[in-house]
């Protein structure tokens, strides 16, 4: 039985919150409403979406390297790789069916009955491989739950057990290729012989996939050194380093210093949790908090984009002050937890409904 990493929790948990965040504050700027509302938008040196997105990657690939390390020595049978593909399938799709099947009633019936609105439905493919939100930059299609990220995320749970095998077996030689890629993909708009590839891949570089790769390689590296690189000595220039690049603007592409000040944030409040956990003798107020947005962390994701469009519409071209545009968070934050337990609960119970029914 492995160590429980606490650390994992209030990593995904702050990830979780800020990402929240967010999305909250650009809501307020794509439906008009003026005021003084929170704006948690930008640092110096890039936006905040961007960081904590490249700290979920991170965080993904630790702790998968961390859980899945020393398993995966077989394609078949109990920790081999179908049964690594089986784990992340039953983990992501059966909530994604239900959740996106709930939003597309919602939407016919808010259009009028029109069920074809996204296009041809040959574009459903998007949606059923969970890559919609990703593709939307290709044009218009059934995205309607998640995140661009959420087909992100796929893609790299499908190259996984190759990238293990690499960290494993050429860990120098594929971090190189993958810097490289990821130098090549941040100057191909300056490279003439990169035309046509940049003609075709009109996604954002924070988007691209390359981006997304390179920091879920950092995270297994950094889940390669375990508990070793959370230490004092880490921490303090992690926190100067960080600081520095949230309060300074800088002459380095915000390409480079998302993933660093993400690796900061990482070591930052790993750091934090074995200090808590040292400390903290009373800790069950805390390991609810941070352990119940941790634990629904996924359906968050899944669920709190079209919560928050619904909850700010409600003031769309009308104004709000700072504090009450705090208020009003932490109370778009309460339906976003409800509406992610209550898809959870009803998950669980149609994914044991067949077992049940046998057994009635």
């Amino acid at each position: 039985m492995k160590e429980r990493r606490n650390e994992f929790d209030l990593i995904r948990a702050v990830s979780t919150l800020a990402i929240v965040l967010f999305h909250y504050s650009y809501a307020f700027v794509q439906y008009d409403v003026g005021g003084d509302p929170i704006y948690f938008m930008m640092h110096a040196n890039g936006t905040w979406g961007a960081l904590f997105v490249s700290l979920f990657f991170m965080l993904s690939g630790s702790s998968l390297y961390y859980n899945w390390n020393d398993r995966m020595t077989s394609f078949t049978g109990k920790g081999g790789i179908l049964d690594f593909y089986k784990k992340r399938f039953l983990s992501i799709f059966p909530m994604f069916y239900i959740g996106w099947v709930i939003c597309y009633i919602m939407t016919v019936i808010s259009f009028n009955g029109l069920k074809n609105w996204g296009g041809p439905y040959s574009k459903l493919f998007l949606t059923l491989f969970g890559v919609d939100g990703y593709f939307l930059y290709r044009g218009l299609n059934y995205y309607l739950i998640g995140e661009w990220f959420l087909g992100a995320i796929i893609m790299l749970y499908v190259l996984y057990p190759l990238l293990q095998w690499c960290m494993k077996k050429i860990p120098v030689i594929a971090t190189v290729i993958i810097v490289l890629l990821f130098a090549l993909n941040i100057s191909r708009q300056y490279l003439p012989f990169m035309s046509g590839y940049n003609a075709w891949i009109q996604i954002s570089d924070n988007i691209n996939i390359i981006t997304c790769l390179l920091s879920f390689w950092t995270g297994i590296l950094l889940g390669k050194t375990g508990r070793s690189i959370i230490k004092s000595f880490t921490a303090i220039p992690c926190l100067v380093l960080g600081l520095v690049i949230m309060i300074f603007p800088m002459p380095v592409s915000t390409m480079i210093l998302s993933p660093l000040l993400a690796v900061c944030f990482y070591i930052c409040l790993s750091f934090l949790s074995v200090i808590l956990d040292k400390k903290l003798k009373k800790r069950k107020a805390y390991d609810k908090t941070v352990g119940f947005v941790s634990r629904y962390s996924y359906p968050i994701f899944l669920v709190h984009h079209v919560t928050i469009q619904k909850m700010i519409t409600l003031f769309s071209g009308r104004e709000m002050n700072f504090a009450a545009s705090i208020g009003y968070f932490f109370v778009t934050l309460a339906a976003i937890l409800l509406i992610a337990f209550i898809l959870s609960k009803l998950t669980d119970l149609i994914l044991k409904l067949p077992k049940t029914l046998r057994s009635a």
